[in-house]
């Protein structure tokens, strides 16, 4: 709980992304992205290389496809007021 209202105040670091996995396929991700690692991650992204998320921040919800399904919608909604 303490960790949802930690993400649900920190709304602007949130970052939405498609990309695709290591399997190849499209994925859409919600990460929070650690502020002092901001603009590293930024500069990851420019490169068009593969990269871990985790290295960054904490993915705090995914799901397959090039866009949000109803199911990720729903619980960023839940845990942290988010409207996808």
């Amino acid at each position: 709980m303490h960790e949802d209202k930690f993400f649900a105040e920190r709304s602007h670091l949130i970052h939405k992304l498609k990309a695709k996995d290591s399997t190849g396929r499209w994925a859409y991700y919600f990460v929070y992205i650690r502020p002092a690692l901001e603009q590293e991650f930024l500069k990851a992204l420019d490169l068009n290389q593969s990269i871990d998320l985790e290295d960054y921040g904490k993915i705090i919800g995914c799901c397959y496809g090039e866009k949000p399904n109803d199911k990720l919608k729903a619980l960023l909604k839940e845990k942290y007021g988010f409207d996808v």
